[in-house]
C-alpha cells in the first residue's frame, strides 16, 4: 500500500503514529509530503495591483523569505524521519490543497493521512469549522481515499447540552 503523508509542521507525531499502526497490518511504502504555501506572496502581490500598480519584486528579501520557507520545511520533513527512515520525501510549493491532490495522483498514492487544519496550541476543534479549507479541498478532490487524522479530544467528551 502506498500512503502519502501530508505534514504541516503541527502533524508529525499524530502520521507517523497513524502510519506505525498500519505498518502492522501490512508494508507500506511511505511518503511524507510538505508544501511551501505560494498563496500569501500571491496576496501581497494582488493587494498592491488593488492600487494600479505592480507587484513588489524584492529580490534578495524574497530569496531570503523562500529560504526561510524551505529551511523550515525540510526540518519538518528530518523530524519526520526520525520516525518513519524508511519513508521517501516530497516537498513541493505552491497551494497546498493542490499540490497534495496532484501529488497524491503523480505518487499514485493508495491513502492519503492529512489533519484536518494545523494545531499551534490551540485545543481541537469539534462541530462546524473543525476541518480547515486544505483538508476539506483534499477530501472532496483526492483521487485516492483519505484518512482524516483527529488529535486526541477526551477532554470534550461526553459533549452536554
Amino acid at each position: 500500500m502506498r500512503v502519502l503523508c501530508c505534514l504541516d509542521g503541527t502533524n508529525t507525531q499524530q502520521v507517523s503514529h497513524a502510519a506505525q499502526m498500519f505498518s502492522t497490518a501490512e508494508p507500506l511504502t511511505i511518503a511524507l509530503l510538505t508544501v511551501i504555501d505560494a498563496g500569501p506572496r500571491r496576496d501581497m502581490d494582488r493587494t498592491r495591483e488593488r492600487f494600479w500598480r505592480p507587484p513588489l519584486r524584492h529580490g534578495p528579501l524574497t530569496d531570503e523569505m523562500q529560504d526561510a520557507e524551505r529551511a523550515v520545511s525540510e526540518e519538518v520533513l528530518k523530524a519526520a524521519l526520525g520516525d518513519l527512515p524508511q519513508a521517501e520525501t516530497l516537498l513541493r510549493q505552491g497551494l497546498p490543497e493542490l499540490e497534495i491532490v496532484n501529488a497524491a495522483a503523480e505518487w499514485r498514492a493508495d491513502v492519503i493521512f492529512i489533519c484536518p487544519r494545523a494545531e499551534y496550541g490551540e485545543p481541537p476543534h469539534i462541530g462546524p469549522r473543525s476541518v480547515g479549507h486544505v483538508a476539506r479541498f483534499v477530501l472532496d478532490h483526492a483521487p485516492c481515499p483519505v484518512l482524516l487524522l483527529r488529535p486526541l479530544a477526551g477532554e470534550q467528551f461526553p459533549i452536554r447540552r
